[in-house]
């Protein structure tokens, strides 16, 4: 078949496809108001440099963001559009590892600052994490307790009934050990999908993945949130992600997060249009060559290459009267 027929039979299918945006608190090229999230792990773990930040980083990320006059609040204050009337951003920290404790949050105190962590429970009292003394103590220190799974196993690979249970596991552990019950869920490693996104919703108020992106309440079930560690962690892109907004509405098809079979050729469709984007996409073997065409006002983008297995990342920008970003992680067997 010719590439533009292709392109054309391409278009229509897509036409067809029932896209459904919830409307986010802010997200319009008018907006001016950024809600963002930054998400660390580990803290002065110098040997983990893909998930560790060093207490100078952190330091300098603090100041920076207490000298631009951003509020910072707790993760399930996002779901109260009232807390999003000015700009703030919401400190989350993965895994609840030692260094967290030992490390972090004294510096998270000094500048008093409010952090939510999301808690993987088998490794509770583990070598390098957390006992549930020390997250108790976390907790009365107000430190947001929120879900991360019980076995920190990846959803994207999992069937229902195990990820069922990995939910009520993690879920009765919490509210024994610490007497609460999350409202709130983050995938492990980011994965996700379509089936395992319903299972969540049926459980928990929102949830969250591990892919750069603007916070949105449009992806209400795979929230973005900006990774920080010791390579990504300089002044320059704190900047950028801190003042970043949400495109209107955006969506990316194939919008299932597990990518099965794989594809060289998406569609991003953006309410507002999309002249002027520009993506970026990678995975495990580096960033990815690509053709990008406009064609009835979607965006068409054509890998070079067949993504490898494993995470497979998008984001998308585009820079008027502020940077507007919009990110996706596929899941490849």
């Amino acid at each position: 078949m010719p590439i533009s027929r292709f392109f054309s039979c391409l278009l229509i299918i897509v036409g067809l496809l029932p896209f459904s945006f919830n409307l986010s608190y802010a997200t319009s090229l008018e907006d001016t108001i950024p809600n963002n999230i930054i998400m660390y792990h580990r803290f002065g773990e110098t040997k983990y440099p893909s998930t560790n930040i060093t207490e100078e980083q952190l330091d300098s990320h603090l100041n920076y963001l207490i000298e631009q006059n951003y509020r910072f609040i707790q993760a399930g204050d996002l779901l109260d559009p009232n807390q999003l009337n000015e700009k703030t951003i919401t400190v989350t920290i993965d895994d609840a590892y030692l260094s967290f404790y030992e490390v972090g949050l004294p510096i998270f105190e000094k500048y008093q600052v409010p952090v939510t962590l999301f808690l993987n429970t088998e490794n509770v009292g583990g070598s390098n994490y957390m006992s549930w003394d020390q997250l108790r103590d976390a907790l009365n220190r107000g430190v947001e307790i929120q879900n991360h799974s019980h076995t920190h196993s990846s959803f994207a690979t999992l069937d229902d009934e195990t990820i069922i249970s990995e939910i009520e596991t993690s879920q009765s552990l919490i509210l024994a050990n610490l007497n609460i019950t999350p409202n709130l869920f983050a995938f492990p490693f980011g994965e996700s999908s379509d089936a395992a996104q319903k299972i969540i919703e049926t459980y928990f108020d929102a949830a969250f993945g591990q892919h750069s992106g603007a916070f949105s309440m449009n992806y209400r079930y795979y929230i973005p949130r900006y990774p920080l560690n010791e390579n990504y962690g300089s002044i320059d892109r704190l900047r950028d992600i801190s003042k970043s907004l949400p495109f209107q509405a955006a969506q990316l098809q194939p919008s299932n997060p597990t990518l099965n079979p794989p594809s060289t050729r998406f569609v991003l469709d953006i309410e507002e249009g999309v002249n002027g984007v520009n993506c970026f996409i990678s995975d495990f073997q580096g960033s990815i060559e690509k053709q990008m065409t406009v064609l009835e006002n979607k965006l068409l983008i054509e890998l070079s290459r067949m993504p490898v297995s494993g995470r497979l990342r998008f984001n998308c920008t585009k820079v008027d009267s502020g940077i507007f970003w919009y990110g996706h992680q596929y899941f490849l067997n």
